[in-house]
């Protein structure tokens, strides 16, 4: 009877490091496992894209999937479905080292429909000239949800 145990416990862990051992590191996250104060993490999706900030694909609407976790000070409570104006301080396109030098990872880039993880931090509003800013908040950096089929 010991035997057969010790034969499970000895299958399960092989199974597991087995697992554990084919997994791809292509997915790691660029995010901190900590939120940011004024920060909350949120899973959403990209609805549409505005292309008229000087040509460049970096404003999009975005609707909350669901909420992460917030950070400390993040005095605007969001909610599943919410749809939300977000600039993303880089680009929606993909990015590499030649574009951003500063930027230590590569972005993936987003499109209509995709899904991903990002820290937002809410900005204030500004009017200059009688132009208001048309975003109420910006990702600097995010992970793309890619589906496991």
């Amino acid at each position: 009877m010991l035997n057969v145990k010790l034969s499970t416990l000895y299958f399960l862990l092989m199974s597991v490091f087995y697992f554990t051992s084919c997994c791809s590191t292509q997915n790691v996250s660029v995010l901190s496992s900590q939120v940011a104060p004024n920060n909350c993490r949120i899973n959403a999706t990209i609805v549409s894209i505005d292309k008229s900030v000087s040509g460049k694909l970096n404003i999009a609407k975005v609707k909350i999937d669901n909420i992460v976790k917030a950070g400390f000070g993040f005095k605007n409570p969001l909610f599943k479905d919410d749809l939300i104006s977000v600039k993303f301080e880089f680009s929606l396109s993909k990015t590499d080292k030649t574009q951003f030098p500063e930027l230590e990872i590569e972005l993936p880039g987003l499109k209509i429909g995709d899904k991903f993880t990002a820290d937002i931090e809410r900005v204030e509003l500004i009017q200059l000239n009688n132009n208001l800013d048309s975003f109420e908040y910006r990702v600097f950096e995010y992970d793309k949800i890619t589906n496991r089929d």
